[in-house]
């Protein structure tokens, strides 16, 4: 199987967005911020491009974006304003940054394979490594630019599968980097911060890579593309395909305007359930505090009364329970941790083991249950 990252991204994210877009080829427009992140890309690629016979100015690369930028991406002018300048700000601190460094740029927009064969398949994995750069040591740095607004915790990017995968692209691409066990610097560039983020990955990691990558392989062979709600959900533009979007691209009709009602109509319960509930809450404290201040458990009014009852519910210690139960051949029985089995072989069991299994319970949670009884089941309480 031949995948770009991308596509295993795309399919952890969302089955149904994979399928329309790799499988079925499906063409939508490219998101404002996909576009936003290209120009961005491409500004900094011309930037560092070595054929410039002299080193370039800030004004040369606000220059280039500047003549790059298209306003027709935005419908609304103030958002297609705060984007550009967005994009100069970006800019100016990256070149505020980098200038006078002496940078030794290996590659730029670097396409790669990885191959991983497993059970005389092989799979490659593709994708485009925006910057490799030869550091002073002798060792190489993988630089991934990220036009994102938030910046993820370290941890995030030492387990960051992307960084592992161009790790194994760029060994396919240079061999002697795993025969000579050298080190690769990744980092993640976060331009909108300004901040970059690096993680060096081991051999262990490189092939819990492989397997994960595998796994997601294996899923996909077996997926039903059924879509995933996630929080890039409201940007998707597969929405008009997907059936957890696709109601808002139906045309009005009768029996929209049904459905419209019967919504309208779910939501005003639903918020009516959600006051009662929290009004229930409220008054159950009240109560709860009524029978603490007078030291009772029941209280009488016109309606009915309202109860108060402690309760506890216990589980065993399992591994007591292991030790009582392996002896008598029972523990089998019981590895599922079966209560309703568990409860069924106790029962059956002699009295001094019942009980030894008894003094092994312990409380897992106390609550405190308040129930009401109207006057009418009172009277028949009464007559019974």
């Amino acid at each position: 199987m031949r995948l770009s990252y991308s596509a295993l991204e795309t399919f952890r994210t969302c089955p149904l967005q994979f399928k329309l877009q790799f499988i079925d080829k499906i063409k939508v427009p490219k998101s404002k911020e996909a576009i936003f992140g290209s120009i961005i890309h491409e500004t900094l690629r011309m930037f560092h491009e070595p054929a410039h016979p002299y080193p370039l100015s800030e004004d040369d690369l606000l220059k280039y974006f500047t003549q790059k930028w298209d306003p027709s991406v935005y419908e609304d002018q103030r958002e297609e304003a705060f984007a550009f300048h967005e994009g100069i700000q970006i800019l100016k601190n990256y070149y505020a940054q980098n200038k006078g460094k002496q940078l030794n740029i290996v590659s730029l927009e670097t396409p790669f394979d990885a191959p991983i064969l497993y059970k005389g398949e092989l799979h490659q994995i593709t994708g485009i490594i925006d910057r490799i750069d030869k550091l002073q040591d002798g060792n190489f740095e993988i630089i991934d630019y990220k036009t994102s607004r938030k910046m993820p915790a370290q941890k995030s990017v030492d387990e960051h599968l992307q960084l592992s995968v161009y790790h194994l692209g760029i060994v396919n691409r240079w061999p002697s980097l795993e025969k000579e066990n050298r080190p690769v610097k990744l980092t993640l560039y976060f331009l909108k911060h300004g901040e970059q983020l690096s993680t060096i990955k081991t051999a262990e990691q490189l092939n819990e890579t492989k397997l994960k990558i595998l796994d997601i392989i294996e899923q996909i062979k077996k997926s039903d593309f059924k879509p995933k709600p996630n929080p890039l959900c409201d940007w998707c533009a597969y929405q008009q395909y997907c059936p957890l979007f696709k109601h808002k691209f139906i045309k009005p009709s009768i029996n929209e305007e049904k459905i419209n009602n019967v919504i309208k109509e779910f939501f005003e319960i639903k918020s009516r359930q959600e006051k009662d509930a929290k009004r229930m809450t409220e008054l159950k404290d009240i109560i709860n505090r009524y029978f603490n201040e007078h030291k009772i458990e029941r209280i009488f009014g016109e309606e009915g009364y309202i109860t108060r009852l402690f309760q506890k519910r216990f589980g065993y210690d399992i591994k007591k329970i292991k030790e009582i139960l392996t002896p008598l051949g029972k523990w089998e029985e019981v590895l599922t941790i079966d209560q309703s089995k568990l409860n069924k072989i106790i029962d059956s069991l002699p009295y001094e083991i019942r009980r030894k299994i008894e003094e092994s319970k312990k409380i897992e949670r106390e609550f405190i249950t308040i129930t009401g009884t109207k006057s009418k089941d009172v009277n028949k309480d009464v007559r019974g």
